[in-house]
Protein backbone atom coordinates (compact mmCIF):
# COMPACT_ATOMS: atom_id res chain seq x y z
CA UNK A 1 0.00 0.00 0.00
CA UNK A 2 1.12 3.28 -0.75
CA UNK A 3 1.77 6.26 1.50
CA UNK A 4 -0.88 8.68 -0.17
CA UNK A 5 -3.48 5.65 0.57
CA UNK A 6 -2.86 5.57 4.51
CA UNK A 7 -5.09 7.78 6.90
CA UNK A 8 -2.93 10.93 7.63
CA UNK A 9 -3.00 9.50 11.31
CA UNK A 10 -1.56 6.34 10.51
CA UNK A 11 0.88 7.84 8.52
CA UNK A 12 1.87 10.58 11.35
CA UNK A 13 2.72 7.44 13.19
CA UNK A 14 5.16 5.91 11.29
CA UNK A 15 6.98 9.44 10.52
CA UNK A 16 6.94 9.52 14.50
CA UNK A 17 8.53 5.81 14.60
CA UNK A 18 11.38 6.83 11.53
CA UNK A 19 12.13 9.99 13.53
CA UNK A 20 12.71 7.38 16.35
CA UNK A 21 14.85 5.49 14.41
CA UNK A 22 17.08 8.30 13.01
CA UNK A 23 17.70 9.57 16.36
CA UNK A 24 18.66 6.96 17.68
CA UNK A 25 20.94 4.74 14.80
CA UNK A 26 22.65 8.69 14.85
CA UNK A 27 23.49 8.54 18.41
CA UNK A 28 25.78 5.49 17.53
CA UNK A 29 26.57 5.06 13.45
CA UNK A 30 28.33 7.36 11.24
CA UNK A 31 25.96 9.21 8.57
CA UNK A 32 27.41 6.35 5.83
CA UNK A 33 25.68 3.58 7.65
CA UNK A 34 23.14 1.59 6.10
CA UNK A 35 21.08 1.57 9.25
CA UNK A 36 20.96 5.67 9.22
CA UNK A 37 20.65 5.63 4.95
CA UNK A 38 17.41 4.06 5.38
CA UNK A 39 16.35 5.44 7.90
CA UNK A 40 16.56 8.61 6.70
CA UNK A 41 14.84 7.52 3.01
CA UNK A 42 12.23 6.46 5.43
CA UNK A 43 11.28 9.53 6.92
CA UNK A 44 11.95 11.61 4.14
CA UNK A 45 9.69 9.86 2.22
CA UNK A 46 6.61 9.81 4.71
CA UNK A 47 7.65 13.68 5.32
CA UNK A 48 7.14 14.17 1.35
CA UNK A 49 3.99 11.98 1.24
CA UNK A 50 2.18 14.60 4.52
CA UNK A 51 3.58 17.70 2.49
CA UNK A 52 1.80 16.94 -0.98
CA UNK A 53 -0.24 20.17 -2.34
CA UNK A 54 2.64 22.40 -0.61
CA UNK A 55 1.87 21.74 3.28
CA UNK A 56 3.94 22.22 5.64
CA UNK A 57 4.27 19.50 8.39
CA UNK A 58 4.13 20.64 11.98
CA UNK A 59 4.68 17.79 14.61
CA UNK A 60 3.68 19.14 18.10
CA UNK A 61 3.57 17.75 21.79
CA UNK A 62 0.18 18.93 23.74
CA UNK A 63 -1.14 17.68 26.82
CA UNK A 64 1.39 14.33 26.27
CA UNK A 65 -0.02 13.90 22.92
CA UNK A 66 1.75 14.10 19.49
CA UNK A 67 -0.40 16.05 17.06
CA UNK A 68 1.21 15.96 13.10
CA UNK A 69 -0.51 18.61 11.05
CA UNK A 70 -3.47 18.94 13.42
CA UNK A 71 -4.00 14.98 14.04
CA UNK A 72 -3.52 13.46 17.75
CA UNK A 73 -2.06 10.32 16.74
CA UNK A 74 -3.82 7.05 17.40
CA UNK A 75 -1.74 4.92 20.25
CA UNK A 76 -1.32 1.84 18.74
CA UNK A 77 0.57 -1.23 20.39
CA UNK A 78 3.20 -1.69 18.07
CA UNK A 79 4.48 2.19 18.91
CA UNK A 80 3.46 2.71 21.74
CA UNK A 81 6.60 3.41 23.73
CA UNK A 82 8.08 4.44 20.99
CA UNK A 83 5.52 7.92 20.91
CA UNK A 84 6.27 7.95 24.67
CA UNK A 85 9.73 7.93 24.28
CA UNK A 86 9.54 10.75 21.99
CA UNK A 87 7.26 12.54 23.88
CA UNK A 88 9.78 12.15 27.09
CA UNK A 89 12.95 13.76 23.64
CA UNK A 90 11.26 16.52 23.45
CA UNK A 91 10.06 17.48 26.52
CA UNK A 92 14.06 17.07 27.89
CA UNK A 93 14.82 19.67 24.67
CA UNK A 94 12.34 21.91 26.29
CA UNK A 95 10.40 22.04 22.82
CA UNK A 96 7.07 21.36 21.89
CA UNK A 97 7.96 19.89 18.84
CA UNK A 98 9.10 20.69 15.25
CA UNK A 99 7.88 22.17 11.86
CA UNK A 100 8.77 20.94 8.44
CA UNK A 101 8.35 23.36 6.05
CA UNK A 102 7.36 22.48 2.71
CA UNK A 103 11.18 22.98 1.14
CA UNK A 104 12.01 19.95 3.28
CA UNK A 105 11.56 17.84 0.11
CA UNK A 106 14.47 19.11 -1.85
CA UNK A 107 16.53 18.63 1.41
CA UNK A 108 19.68 16.01 1.15
CA UNK A 109 20.04 13.38 3.63
CA UNK A 110 22.93 14.44 5.08
CA UNK A 111 21.20 17.46 6.45
CA UNK A 112 18.82 15.50 8.17
CA UNK A 113 21.06 13.59 9.85
CA UNK A 114 22.78 16.79 10.81
CA UNK A 115 20.04 18.45 12.31
CA UNK A 116 19.12 15.40 14.09
CA UNK A 117 22.67 15.27 15.68
CA UNK A 118 21.87 18.36 16.53
CA UNK A 119 18.37 17.89 18.00
CA UNK A 120 20.20 14.88 20.46
CA UNK A 121 23.74 16.83 21.07
CA UNK A 122 21.37 20.06 22.61
CA UNK A 123 20.38 18.29 25.73
CA UNK A 124 24.18 19.33 26.61
CA UNK A 125 23.19 22.72 26.97
CA UNK A 126 21.63 24.98 29.70
CA UNK A 127 19.26 26.34 26.89
CA UNK A 128 18.48 23.80 24.76
CA UNK A 129 15.76 25.98 22.57
CA UNK A 130 18.38 29.07 21.96
CA UNK A 131 21.06 26.86 21.32
CA UNK A 132 19.33 24.92 18.64
CA UNK A 133 18.08 28.25 16.51
CA UNK A 134 21.74 29.48 16.49
CA UNK A 135 23.26 25.81 14.99
CA UNK A 136 19.84 26.06 12.46
CA UNK A 137 20.75 29.29 11.73
CA UNK A 138 24.71 28.84 11.57
CA UNK A 139 24.09 25.72 8.85
CA UNK A 140 21.39 27.74 6.79
CA UNK A 141 18.24 25.15 7.86
CA UNK A 142 15.44 27.16 6.79
CA UNK A 143 13.60 24.05 6.40
CA UNK A 144 12.53 23.45 9.83
CA UNK A 145 11.49 25.70 12.80
CA UNK A 146 11.37 24.88 16.28
CA UNK A 147 8.24 24.86 19.00
CA UNK A 148 9.41 26.37 22.45
CA UNK A 149 8.09 24.39 25.54
CA UNK A 150 4.59 26.27 26.47
CA UNK A 151 2.88 25.91 29.74
CA UNK A 152 -0.77 24.99 29.54
CA UNK A 153 -2.45 27.55 31.42
CA UNK A 154 -6.01 25.91 31.24
CA UNK A 155 -5.06 22.84 31.78
CA UNK A 156 -6.53 21.50 35.50
CA UNK A 157 -4.81 20.01 38.63
CA UNK A 158 -6.03 16.75 37.55
CA UNK A 159 -4.43 17.46 34.12
CA UNK A 160 -0.97 18.57 35.62
CA UNK A 161 -1.08 15.69 38.03
CA UNK A 162 -1.64 13.25 35.33
CA UNK A 163 1.27 14.56 33.06
CA UNK A 164 3.79 14.28 36.18
CA UNK A 165 2.81 10.74 36.77
CA UNK A 166 3.19 10.03 32.99
CA UNK A 167 6.46 11.72 33.10
CA UNK A 168 7.72 9.95 36.13
CA UNK A 169 7.03 6.70 34.39
CA UNK A 170 8.68 7.43 31.49
CA UNK A 171 11.75 8.95 33.12
CA UNK A 172 12.16 5.60 35.38
CA UNK A 173 11.42 3.03 32.42
CA UNK A 174 14.81 5.55 30.75
CA UNK A 175 16.76 4.94 33.77
CA UNK A 176 16.22 1.44 34.26
CA UNK A 177 17.68 1.10 30.59
CA UNK A 178 20.30 3.33 31.42
CA UNK A 179 21.28 1.42 34.34
CA UNK A 180 21.37 -1.57 33.09
CA UNK A 181 22.96 -0.73 30.13
CA UNK A 182 26.11 1.00 31.95
CA UNK A 183 25.98 -2.21 34.37
CA UNK A 184 26.56 -4.46 31.83
CA UNK A 185 30.00 -2.39 30.51
CA UNK A 186 30.93 -1.42 34.24
CA UNK A 187 30.07 0.95 36.87
CA UNK A 188 27.14 2.72 37.14
CA UNK A 189 25.38 5.03 39.29
CA UNK A 190 21.95 5.65 41.08
CA UNK A 191 21.58 9.32 41.78
CA UNK A 192 19.09 9.44 38.91
CA UNK A 193 17.31 6.45 40.56
CA UNK A 194 17.10 7.94 44.21
CA UNK A 195 15.82 11.17 42.94
CA UNK A 196 13.23 8.93 40.49
CA UNK A 197 12.22 6.87 43.71
CA UNK A 198 11.57 10.00 45.79
CA UNK A 199 9.26 11.82 42.75
CA UNK A 200 7.12 8.35 42.55
CA UNK A 201 6.47 8.42 46.40
CA UNK A 202 5.37 11.62 46.32
CA UNK A 203 3.06 10.82 43.60
CA UNK A 204 1.84 7.38 45.59
CA UNK A 205 1.44 9.75 48.53
CA UNK A 206 -0.57 11.77 46.56
CA UNK A 207 -2.77 9.55 44.02
CA UNK A 208 -2.16 5.65 44.26
CA UNK A 209 -4.78 5.28 41.70
CA UNK A 210 -2.97 6.99 39.16
CA UNK A 211 0.19 4.79 39.97
CA UNK A 212 -1.69 1.60 40.01
CA UNK A 213 -3.62 2.59 36.62
CA UNK A 214 0.04 3.07 34.82
CA UNK A 215 1.17 0.01 36.03
CA UNK A 216 -0.77 -1.23 33.49
CA UNK A 217 0.94 -0.54 30.84
CA UNK A 218 2.89 -3.21 28.32
CA UNK A 219 5.55 -2.86 25.80
CA UNK A 220 6.88 -6.43 24.86
CA UNK A 221 9.61 -5.33 22.73
CA UNK A 222 11.50 -4.07 25.69
CA UNK A 223 9.04 -6.08 28.82
CA UNK A 224 12.24 -6.62 31.34
CA UNK A 225 12.24 -2.78 31.70
CA UNK A 226 8.44 -1.80 31.39
CA UNK A 227 8.18 -4.95 34.22
CA UNK A 228 10.67 -3.28 36.43
CA UNK A 229 8.76 -0.20 36.69
CA UNK A 230 5.45 -1.66 36.91
CA UNK A 231 6.62 -3.65 40.02
CA UNK A 232 8.48 -0.52 41.41
CA UNK A 233 4.89 0.78 41.57
CA UNK A 234 3.23 -1.79 42.57
CA UNK A 235 5.60 -2.38 45.30
CA UNK A 236 5.89 1.09 46.59
CA UNK A 237 1.86 1.25 46.53
CA UNK A 238 1.35 -1.85 48.56
CA UNK A 239 4.38 0.01 51.49
CA UNK A 240 2.29 2.98 51.67
CA UNK A 241 -0.80 0.58 51.84
CA UNK A 242 1.00 -1.23 55.04
CA UNK A 243 1.64 2.13 56.22
CA UNK A 244 5.72 1.69 55.89
CA UNK A 245 7.65 5.14 56.02
CA UNK A 246 8.85 7.50 53.59
CA UNK A 247 12.38 6.34 53.70
CA UNK A 248 11.11 2.87 53.30
CA UNK A 249 9.34 3.61 50.25
CA UNK A 250 11.93 4.77 48.54
CA UNK A 251 14.80 2.06 48.97
CA UNK A 252 11.92 -0.40 48.33
CA UNK A 253 10.89 2.04 44.95
CA UNK A 254 14.99 0.92 43.89
CA UNK A 255 14.68 -2.26 44.62
CA UNK A 256 11.63 -2.24 42.41
CA UNK A 257 13.36 -1.00 39.49
CA UNK A 258 16.81 -3.01 40.29
CA UNK A 259 15.27 -6.15 41.01
CA UNK A 260 15.68 -7.68 37.58
CA UNK A 261 18.83 -5.83 36.96
CA UNK A 262 20.40 -9.85 36.48
CA UNK A 263 18.68 -10.38 33.81
CA UNK A 264 21.18 -8.16 32.08
CA UNK A 265 23.09 -11.25 32.37
CA UNK A 266 21.09 -13.60 30.72
CA UNK A 267 20.44 -14.23 26.74
CA UNK A 268 17.38 -12.94 24.99
CA UNK A 269 17.25 -16.14 23.22
CA UNK A 270 16.77 -17.85 27.27
CA UNK A 271 14.35 -14.40 28.03
CA UNK A 272 12.46 -14.32 24.82
CA UNK A 273 12.22 -18.39 24.19
CA UNK A 274 8.81 -19.78 23.06
CA UNK A 275 8.21 -22.95 25.23
CA UNK A 276 9.83 -25.07 28.03
CA UNK A 277 13.33 -24.22 28.71
CA UNK A 278 16.32 -26.93 28.94
CA UNK A 279 17.80 -27.57 32.15
CA UNK A 280 20.82 -25.49 30.80
CA UNK A 281 19.15 -23.01 30.14
CA UNK A 282 16.56 -22.96 33.32
CA UNK A 283 19.93 -23.08 35.40
CA UNK A 284 20.92 -19.84 33.65
CA UNK A 285 18.01 -17.85 34.17
CA UNK A 286 18.00 -19.08 38.20
CA UNK A 287 21.31 -17.19 37.89
CA UNK A 288 19.79 -14.07 37.59
CA UNK A 289 19.09 -12.55 40.80
CA UNK A 290 23.13 -13.48 41.76
CA UNK A 291 23.82 -11.76 38.60
CA UNK A 292 21.78 -9.11 39.91
CA UNK A 293 23.49 -8.52 43.61
CA UNK A 294 26.81 -8.80 42.10
CA UNK A 295 25.73 -5.71 39.66
CA UNK A 296 23.91 -3.62 42.50
CA UNK A 297 27.17 -4.36 44.59
CA UNK A 298 29.07 -2.21 41.52
CA UNK A 299 26.59 0.28 41.44
CA UNK A 300 28.63 3.39 42.25
CA UNK A 301 26.36 4.59 45.17
CA UNK A 302 26.71 4.63 49.34
CA UNK A 303 27.56 1.48 51.31
CA UNK A 304 24.60 2.02 53.46
CA UNK A 305 21.90 2.41 50.29
CA UNK A 306 23.72 -0.73 48.94
CA UNK A 307 23.24 -2.92 51.77
CA UNK A 308 19.48 -1.66 52.16
CA UNK A 309 18.72 -2.24 48.04
CA UNK A 310 20.29 -5.71 47.86
CA UNK A 311 18.24 -8.62 49.90
CA UNK A 312 14.78 -7.67 47.98
CA UNK A 313 16.16 -8.12 44.20
CA UNK A 314 18.44 -11.37 45.63
CA UNK A 315 14.58 -12.61 47.49
CA UNK A 316 12.10 -12.00 44.59
CA UNK A 317 12.22 -15.10 43.42
CA UNK A 318 11.86 -16.78 47.13
CA UNK A 319 8.63 -17.70 48.37
CA UNK A 320 7.70 -17.35 52.19
CA UNK A 321 8.45 -21.22 52.78
CA UNK A 322 12.03 -20.56 51.23
CA UNK A 323 11.18 -23.04 48.04
CA UNK A 324 11.73 -21.12 44.90
CA UNK A 325 15.56 -19.62 43.64
CA UNK A 326 18.08 -18.89 44.08
CA UNK A 327 19.10 -21.81 47.23
CA UNK A 328 19.68 -20.39 50.29
CA UNK A 329 20.86 -22.11 53.64
CA UNK A 330 22.06 -19.11 55.03
CA UNK A 331 18.54 -17.62 55.66
CA UNK A 332 15.20 -18.61 57.72
CA UNK A 333 12.92 -16.15 56.73
CA UNK A 334 11.91 -13.56 53.88
CA UNK A 335 12.83 -10.01 54.90
CA UNK A 336 9.74 -7.53 54.29
CA UNK A 337 11.51 -6.56 51.51
CA UNK A 338 11.15 -9.34 49.42
CA UNK A 339 8.02 -10.20 50.73
CA UNK A 340 6.61 -7.09 48.93
CA UNK A 341 8.87 -7.74 45.94
CA UNK A 342 7.64 -11.41 45.23
CA UNK A 343 3.54 -10.17 45.49
CA UNK A 344 4.18 -7.49 42.75
CA UNK A 345 6.23 -9.33 40.75
CA UNK A 346 4.32 -12.53 40.55
CA UNK A 347 1.17 -10.67 40.33
CA UNK A 348 2.65 -8.29 37.11
CA UNK A 349 4.26 -11.33 35.39
CA UNK A 350 0.72 -12.82 35.55
CA UNK A 351 -1.37 -10.20 33.94
CA UNK A 352 1.37 -9.75 30.91
CA UNK A 353 1.49 -11.75 27.97
CA UNK A 354 4.56 -13.88 27.89
CA UNK A 355 5.99 -16.18 25.15
CA UNK A 356 5.96 -19.01 27.26
CA UNK A 357 2.64 -19.38 28.44
CA UNK A 358 -1.00 -19.05 25.99
CA UNK A 359 -2.30 -16.21 27.53
CA UNK A 360 -1.91 -13.60 29.86
CA UNK A 361 -4.44 -13.83 33.37
CA UNK A 362 -7.11 -11.23 33.51
CA UNK A 363 -5.80 -9.16 36.96
CA UNK A 364 -9.24 -10.63 38.89
CA UNK A 365 -8.35 -14.37 37.73
CA UNK A 366 -4.35 -13.54 39.11
CA UNK A 367 -5.41 -12.21 42.77
CA UNK A 368 -7.54 -15.52 42.90
CA UNK A 369 -4.90 -17.92 42.14
CA UNK A 370 -2.31 -15.91 44.24
CA UNK A 371 -4.43 -16.21 47.54
CA UNK A 372 -4.95 -20.04 46.37
CA UNK A 373 -1.08 -20.02 47.18
CA UNK A 374 -1.59 -17.87 50.58
CA UNK A 375 1.25 -18.90 53.18
CA UNK A 376 3.23 -20.99 50.83
CA UNK A 377 4.05 -18.38 48.02
CA UNK A 378 3.37 -15.12 49.21
CA UNK A 379 3.43 -13.79 53.27
CA UNK A 380 -0.85 -14.00 54.17
CA UNK A 381 -1.10 -10.68 55.72
CA UNK A 382 0.82 -8.83 52.68
CA UNK A 383 -1.11 -10.59 49.70
CA UNK A 384 -4.42 -9.38 51.98
CA UNK A 385 -3.53 -6.13 52.24
CA UNK A 386 -2.31 -5.93 48.39
CA UNK A 387 -6.17 -7.31 47.17
CA UNK A 388 -7.76 -5.33 49.61
CA UNK A 389 -5.72 -2.61 48.17
CA UNK A 390 -6.56 -3.79 44.56
CA UNK A 391 -9.98 -4.53 45.16
CA UNK A 392 -11.70 -7.47 43.43
CA UNK A 393 -11.34 -6.11 39.88
CA UNK A 394 -8.26 -3.99 40.46
CA UNK A 395 -7.83 -0.12 38.82
CA UNK A 396 -7.19 -0.56 35.74
CA UNK A 397 -9.14 -3.89 35.22
CA UNK A 398 -11.26 -4.06 31.38
CA UNK A 399 -14.71 -5.84 32.34
CA UNK A 400 -17.99 -6.85 30.97
CA UNK A 401 -20.90 -5.25 32.20
CA UNK A 402 -24.46 -7.28 32.49
CA UNK A 403 -25.54 -4.97 29.82
CA UNK A 404 -23.00 -5.84 27.08
CA UNK A 405 -20.90 -2.18 27.65
CA UNK A 406 -17.40 -2.69 28.00
CA UNK A 407 -15.88 -0.83 30.63
CA UNK A 408 -12.60 -0.04 32.55
CA UNK A 409 -11.88 0.31 36.74
CA UNK A 410 -10.92 3.89 37.03
CA UNK A 411 -10.74 3.86 41.05
CA UNK A 412 -12.18 2.92 44.23
CA UNK A 413 -13.85 6.09 45.81
CA UNK A 414 -14.75 4.16 49.59
CA UNK A 415 -11.02 2.22 50.61
CA UNK A 416 -13.79 0.46 52.68
CA UNK A 417 -15.68 -1.01 49.90
CA UNK A 418 -12.98 -2.71 46.88
CA UNK A 419 -16.13 -4.52 45.49
CA UNK A 420 -17.82 -1.30 43.57
CA UNK A 421 -15.60 0.94 41.84
CA UNK A 422 -15.50 3.67 39.58
CA UNK A 423 -16.65 2.36 35.70
CA UNK A 424 -15.76 4.51 32.59
CA UNK A 425 -17.82 2.88 29.45
CA UNK A 426 -15.66 2.38 26.29
CA UNK A 427 -16.66 3.44 23.16
CA UNK A 428 -15.84 3.44 19.80
CA UNK A 429 -13.67 6.35 18.90
CA UNK A 430 -14.60 5.70 15.19
CA UNK A 431 -10.71 5.13 13.84
CA UNK A 432 -10.47 1.32 15.05
CA UNK A 433 -9.72 2.06 18.72
CA UNK A 434 -12.12 3.12 21.90
CA UNK A 435 -12.14 5.83 23.91
CA UNK A 436 -13.45 7.17 27.14
CA UNK A 437 -17.52 7.47 27.46
CA UNK A 438 -19.63 7.90 30.30
CA UNK A 439 -18.34 7.30 33.68
CA UNK A 440 -20.10 6.30 36.76
CA UNK A 441 -20.01 4.73 40.52
CA UNK A 442 -21.43 1.51 40.96
CA UNK A 443 -21.72 1.67 44.41
CA UNK A 444 -24.35 5.19 44.29
CA UNK A 445 -26.53 3.38 41.40
CA UNK A 446 -30.48 3.87 42.28
CA UNK A 447 -31.44 1.21 44.31
CA UNK A 448 -34.61 1.61 43.04
CA UNK A 449 -34.31 1.40 39.80
CA UNK A 450 -32.93 -2.61 40.14
CA UNK A 451 -33.59 -3.30 36.01
CA UNK A 452 -30.87 -1.24 34.73
CA UNK A 453 -28.79 -0.61 37.08
CA UNK A 454 -25.15 -1.93 35.86
CA UNK A 455 -23.05 -4.71 37.35
CA UNK A 456 -19.85 -6.70 36.45
CA UNK A 457 -20.24 -10.09 34.86
CA UNK A 458 -16.05 -10.52 34.78
CA UNK A 459 -12.94 -9.56 33.77
CA UNK A 460 -11.36 -9.48 30.06
CA UNK A 461 -7.99 -9.02 29.19
CA UNK A 462 -7.22 -6.12 27.56
CA UNK A 463 -4.62 -7.52 24.68
CA UNK A 464 -8.14 -9.11 23.59
CA UNK A 465 -9.48 -5.50 22.43
CA UNK A 466 -5.52 -4.29 21.64
CA UNK A 467 -5.80 -1.27 23.93
CA UNK A 468 -3.49 -0.05 26.72
CA UNK A 469 -5.93 1.15 29.96
CA UNK A 470 -2.91 2.86 31.00
CA UNK A 471 -3.35 5.14 28.06
CA UNK A 472 -7.15 6.21 29.57
CA UNK A 473 -5.41 7.52 32.77
CA UNK A 474 -3.55 10.12 31.30
CA UNK A 475 -5.95 11.65 28.99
Amino acid sequence: MSNQRIQPELLGGRLIKAFYQIVNTARIHQDNNQLVKESVAQFHDILSSLSEGNSDVPVQVWRGRFHVQGEKILYQREIFSIINEMVEYFSNRNLDGVNFLVSVKGVSPEDIVTFVRLLNDSIRHDNAYEWLNAQLKANEFSWVELYLKQEDTEQSPDMRRKEKARHAYFHALNTVKEVAEKASKGIAGVRKARRLAQTIVDLVEEDNSLLLGLSTIRDYDDYTYTHSVNVALLATCLGRYVGLSQVFLEHLTVCGLFHDLGKVGVSKEILLKRGQLSADEWDKMRRHPLIGVRKILRLNAPHSLRSRIILGPFEHHLNVDMTGYPKTHFMKKLSLLGKILRIADVYEALTSERVYRPRAFTPDEALRRMWSERGKSFDTLLLKSFINMMGIYPIGSIVELNTGEIGLVMEYPDESEKSLPVIVLLKDDGKGGLEKGEAFNLATQDNDDTFSRKSIVGGIHFSRLGIQPSLLFVQ
